[in-house]
């Protein structure tokens, strides 16, 4: 997956949080569903560290 394409992925994760939790009523369904979508964000933040930090590798061999 491209870093575009995860930043716009965790844009899209957030505007959700953002949705359900004005809904929210505390119900658990709707607490898990948070749950969720702040797992996927961790993850997204994890790969789009981990892509940055391939291309300034990339980008400081290439300059070397």
């Amino acid at each position: 997956m491209k870093i575009e394409d995860k930043i716009s992925l965790l844009k899209k994760t957030i505007k959700e949080i953002i949705n359900i939790s004005r809904k929210i009523d505390h119900n658990s369904a709707n607490e898990k569903k948070i749950d969720e979508l702040n797992t996927e964000i961790t993850n997204l933040k994890k790969g789009i560290k981990e892509s940055v930090e391939e291309l300034e590798e990339f980008i400081e061999d290439n300059n070397a």
